[in-house]
C-alpha cells in the first residue's frame, strides 16, 4: 500500500460495510467522514508500513486491502476488505495471508470480525479463538458520569501504557494520540484506567479494575450529546461490568461479530477493543 492509495482505500472499505450491511438486511450506516479515515489509513501506513496491502483491480480501483499492526509484539487485524464484486474468490484469504506474515512472529494477536459468516470462519482456521460478542446502542438514559473521571492528559500516557500491557499485552502508544487527532475525546481515571469516545462510540476502553471501567463507560455514557446515538461494541461474556452498565442506562443489545485471540494477550478483562486499533 502506498500513500496515494489512501482515498481509494477509503471508498473501497466503505463498500464494502455497505454490502455487508445489506446482506445481513440492517440500514446502511452513514458514511466515515473521509477526512478521519484517511488520517487513521495515514497513521498506521507510518507506523506498519510492512503490514499494510492492497491487491489491485479495474484500473484506477482497488479489489482488497488488509491493514495489519504490531505493538511490542502484539499483533492485530485493523482492517480487511474486498470489494463486493471481487468476493468469495480467494482474494480475501491471500490478503488476510500477506496480514498474517507481518505478525509470525508476534507473542499474541487480536481480531475484532463482524459477523459475516466467511470472516469468522477464515479467522477460526488461522487458529485464533472466538469469543462472540454483542453490540450495544442507542439513546442513554439515567446516566451520570463519574466524578473521579476527568480528561486524559499527556501525563496519563505511562498509566494508559501499563494498563495495556496487563490487559492487552502491549500498549497502544501513538495509536491514543491518533484517536485524539480523529475528534474523539480521552478520559483518564487517575492511575486506573481510560476511555476513548466520539460522540459516546467507544473506541477502546481499558482499567486495571471494573469499577474503574464501569465509571469510565458511564462516564462515555453521559458525555453522549443529546440526539446522538451511543455505542459500544465488542462486548464479551467476560465483560459483565459493561453489560451491567449498558443495560442500567436502557441501550438496545444484540449478538454481533466476535473477537479472536491467539497467544498472550494479557487478562482482557475488563477491556473493549475498537476495530482500528484493537
Amino acid at each position: 500500500m502506498r500513500d496515494e492509495d489512501v482515498p481509494a482505500v477509503h471508498e473501497l472499505a466503505e463498500a464494502a460495510f455497505e454490502d455487508l450491511s445489506r446482506r445481513r438486511g440492517e440500514p446502511v450506516p452513514p458514511p466515515r467522514d473521509p477526512e478521519v479515515a484517511h488520517l487513521r489509513l495515514r497513521h498506521l501506513l507510518a507506523t506498519d508500513p510492512d503490514g499494510c496491502w492492497v491487491a489491485d483491480g479495474d484500473p484506477g480501483a482497488l479489489a482488497g486491502v488488509a491493514i495489519a499492526l504490531l505493538r511490542e509484539g502484539l499483533w492485530g487485524l485493523s482492517l480487511l476488505a474486498v470489494h463486493p464484486g471481487r468476493q468469495s474468490g480467494g482474494l480475501g484469504r491471500a490478503l488476510l495471508g500477506r496480514a498474517l506474515d507481518y505478525g509470525q512472529a508476534a507473542k499474541g494477536g487480536i481480531i475484532a470480525a463482524s459477523s459475516d459468516p466467511r470472516a469468522l470462519r477464515a479467522y477460526a482456521r488461522a487458529g485464533f479463538e472466538l469469543h462472540p460478542t454483542v453490540f450495544a446502542g442507542g439513546a442513554p438514559h439515567d446516566v451520570e458520569p463519574a466524578p473521579e473521571v476527568r480528561p486524559f492528559t499527556e501525563a496519563d500516557h505511562a498509566m494508559a501504557a501499563s494498563v495495556d500491557r496487563a490487559m492487552r499485552g502491549a500498549p497502544h502508544g501513538a495509536d491514543l494520540d491518533a484517536l485524539a487527532a480523529g475528534g474523539c475525546e480521552r478520559l483518564a481515571f487517575p492511575e486506573r484506567g481510560y476511555a476513548i469516545h466520539h460522540r459516546g462510540e467507544v473506541k477502546v476502553l481499558a482499567a486495571a479494575d471494573d469499577e474503574a471501567a464501569a465509571a469510565l463507560l458511564r462516564t462515555v455514557l453521559a458525555r453522549t450529546p443529546a440526539g446522538a446515538r451511543a455505542e459500544v461494541e465488542f462486548i464479551t461474556a467476560a465483560q459483565q461490568w459493561a453489560i451491567d452498565v449498558v443495560v442500567a442506562a436502557r441501550l438496545e443489545l444484540r449478538s454481533d461479530g466476535a473477537i479472536f485471540l491467539r497467544g498472550e494477550t494479557g487478562a482482557f478483562r475488563p477491556y473493549l477493543p475498537g476495530g482500528a486499533y484493537l
